[in-house]
């Protein structure tokens, strides 16, 4: 078990509501709310938000307060398009080094991505496609890969969670692109994992960026 302080718990749920913006881009972080809602100090409201800022969710403006922060296209493009390069990257080395338990790891965390799909559950869906890219990362055993993943995983979930609540109104056709993924890296293919994966990380790309800009 790993202990979290209470800045951190507070951090963590403070974070899954910008996820899945029950605090909007814009909205200002008011301490003493926050403090009320969470039966906290103000104090540890501060810590909190001093990591929400290291994973630049929110923002401080000197003598205007502090905001939930804001992502445009031109950050879903760069994140997308930096994916695309260190996920193939990450998914030819796992494929080098994956092993039967890897494979059934994989298989379990996509089933799960169906059965969210099949009873529309996307929180479920998020949580378990998030796991099923991360499986990849700790396959592939590059620790600097992985923490950059982790990095840039708090704006990948945000831009996850909005994407698939307003464009995809069939969570199960999400879950059933991982299948070929799933497929490549049963056969050990890497050409056809990378293939499956960028037509999959180019489908959602189309989907948010051929968007009105929010």
């Amino acid at each position: 078990m790993v202990y979290k302080s209470l800045a951190e718990q507070v951090y963590e749920a403070i974070k899954e509501a910008i996820i899945k913006s029950e605090l909007k881009s814009g909205d200002r972080i008011i301490e003493m709310d926050l403090a009320r809602t969470y039966g906290v100090s103000q104090s540890t409201i501060r810590e909190a938000l001093s990591l929400l800022r290291k994973d630049e969710l929110v923002i401080t403006h000197t003598n205007k307060g502090t905001y939930v922060s804001n992502f445009s296209k031109k950050d879903i493009e760069e994140i997308y398009s930096f994916r695309e390069v260190i996920e193939v990257f990450a998914m030819n080395r796992a494929i080098e080094r994956i092993t039967d338990e890897g494979i059934a790891s994989l298989e379990e965390v996509y089933n799960k991505m169906v059965e969210a799909g099949k009873t529309d559950d996307i929180e479920k869906m998020r949580i378990n496609d998030v796991a099923f890219h991360s499986i990849i990362y700790q396959i592939a055993e590059h620790s600097f890969m992985y923490q950059v993943w982790e990095d840039i995983t708090n704006k990948m979930n945000r831009i996850w969670y909005f994407t698939n609540q307003f464009y995809f109104r069939d969570l199960l056709e999400l879950a059933e692109m991982h299948k070929p993924i799933l497929d490549a890296f049963k056969q050990k293919n890497k050409e056809e994992a990378r293939t499956a994966f960028v037509s999959h990380l180019n489908y959602v790309r189309h989907q948010l960026l051929g968007s009105k800009n929010q």
